[in-house]
């Protein structure tokens, strides 16, 4: 896969409503040859720890100089490449006014707002893309993006369909499972035309097996070839064949990620988040759940390097996403107690910073257990304006 150049980032200032679409260069993340980047720092693998345990322990740090891949940098963002003000919807997700946003290939990015409202927009032509809106709202939506079969039946890796689901599943809502198909019109006399088209998709069975009828939470997803896979809390994995649209139940068990696990053909494996450790990256082979094999986390990884003084803050959600050829930026949320303050309920309250980390994944040397991959840390930074932030999503 070919790297991304740049990371963008989804701010939302509550203020002002306003949704900006930003650039954070790759350059802040990553050391730009090899020499330097020789200089960085080996993330180790967390050691196995109680079952009941909530965080997984990481050796102990060793007193040694301070590599430059431990400095944190404050940088400033250049201007917005898209700013959006979404109209609020009475009938849904609250009469919140949402903007939610995803990657769909090379420099196209999705955005949907809370009235099923939807457009793409390249991030290289600065050019906006209208679409089809969605079916029905989706008020915390996950979307993955497919490639399109070629004429034959094959994944030509050109145009991509971008399939939509909402991760809180209500069985009493319409349209939670749907689908944009970038296709021929069937009017069109044009064998070249293609354009959007929206399709409403089967629901997954477990939505009208579950006797409770409650909303089902889905924990976690991915693609592993033209196969969309995901994990619903307490119910199984479930498999959805884009070709046939049919689903098919992998078992009784969970994927072991939290969220969404992104394939890196490199390295033939799946990266994202532990679901044991939420804040830290992990990866594992999700190839045997085609087969109705549960599959088996291969690797934690955790820093033993981060400040003392900082502390795990749930002010907003770890993300991770891959850039292409091994390299992931992964963003924290911690409070920073050297700047704390006193609340009279809980107590100390530090200052919350965004840490966004460049990592990179290497195979075939080094120390590392089963075929030796290493996940290396790169450059940390923050941004100047953090405290204008409510949200942030990484793309």
């Amino acid at each position: 896969m070919s790297l991304r150049r740049h990371v963008h980032l989804l701010l939302v200032n509550q203020i002002r409503c306003a949704h900006q679409l930003r650039l954070l260069k790759r350059d802040h993340l990553f050391y730009p040859t090899e020499e330097a980047a020789a200089k960085t720092r080996a993330l180790p693998s967390l050691r196995k720890v109680p079952p009941d345990s909530p965080f997984g322990t990481i050796p102990k740090r060793k007193k040694k100089q301070a590599a430059p891949s431990d400095q944190l940098r404050s940088v400033k963002l250049p201007p917005p490449v898209f700013s959006v003000q979404p109209s609020p919807c009475p009938t849904a997700c609250n009469g919140e006014a949402r903007v939610q946003c995803f990657p769909l290939s090379g420099s196209m990015v999705f955005f949907t707002d809370s009235g099923a409202r939807t457009a793409f927009f390249d991030t290289e032509a600065r050019c906006m893309v209208t679409a089809p809106n969605l079916h029905s709202p989706k008020c915390h939506p996950m979307a993955l993006s497919v490639p399109s079969p070629g004429p034959g039946g094959e994944q030509d890796g050109g145009d991509h369909s971008l399939y939509i689901m909402d991760t809180q599943l209500d069985p009493y809502k319409p349209s939670p499972f749907e689908a944009l198909i970038y296709r021929k019109h069937p009017d069109s006399h044009d064998d070249v035309t293609k354009t959007w088209h929206r399709d409403t998709l089967p629901l997954p069975p477990f939505l009208n097996d579950w006797p409770h009828r409650h909303c089902i939470s889905i924990s976690s997803y991915s693609v592993v070839g033209d196969v969309i896979c995901v994990s619903a809390d307490g119910l199984g994995t479930y498999c959805f064949d884009t070709a046939s649209r049919a689903w098919s139940r992998a078992g009784d068990w969970q994927m072991p990620f939290c969220g969404k696990a992104e394939y890196v053909p490199e390295l033939k494996l799946w990266f994202g988040l532990s679901t044991e450790y939420p804040q830290r990256p992990c990866a594992a082979d999700l190839s045997s759940v085609l087969r109705g094999h549960e599959p088996k986390r291969r690797y934690v990884w955790g820093d033993p390097h981060l400040p003392k003084e900082w502390l795990s803050s749930f002010d907003g959600p770890t993300s991770i996403v891959h850039l292409g050829s091994g390299r992931f930026c992964i963003t924290n949320y911690f409070e920073d107690m050297n700047n704390s303050m006193m609340d009279r309920q809980t107590g100390p309250v530090g200052e919350t910073i965004v840490v966004f980390t460049g990592l990179e994944v290497l195979s075939g040397k080094g120390s590392g257990k089963g075929n030796g991959i290493r996940m290396i840390k790169h450059k940390s930074c923050t941004i100047s304006s953090t405290n204008e932030i409510e949200t942030m999503l990484v793309l």
